[in-house]
């Protein structure tokens, strides 16, 4: 089976920055499979929304010494 045209296209396509935007997103703000960093209260945290359910994590600070 070949490849879709959504695959071919993104065959092309170069690698999108990511953002560091304040706040939680909206449902409508994420986009199925788009990883999201947002500045909370609870630090930087990454949103992703996969079939339908977001999904977060808390990223946790590097300690140096």
């Amino acid at each position: 089976m070949g490849m879709t045209r959504h695959e071919r296209l993104s065959l092309h396509k170069k690698q999108e920055k990511i953002q560091v935007r304040s706040g939680v997103p909206e449902a409508g703000d994420l986009r199925e499979g788009v990883p999201v960093l947002r500045s909370t209260s609870e630090g930087v945290v990454e949103y992703v929304k996969i079939n339908s359910v977001i999904h977060k994590t808390v990223l946790e600070r590097e300690v140096t010494r």
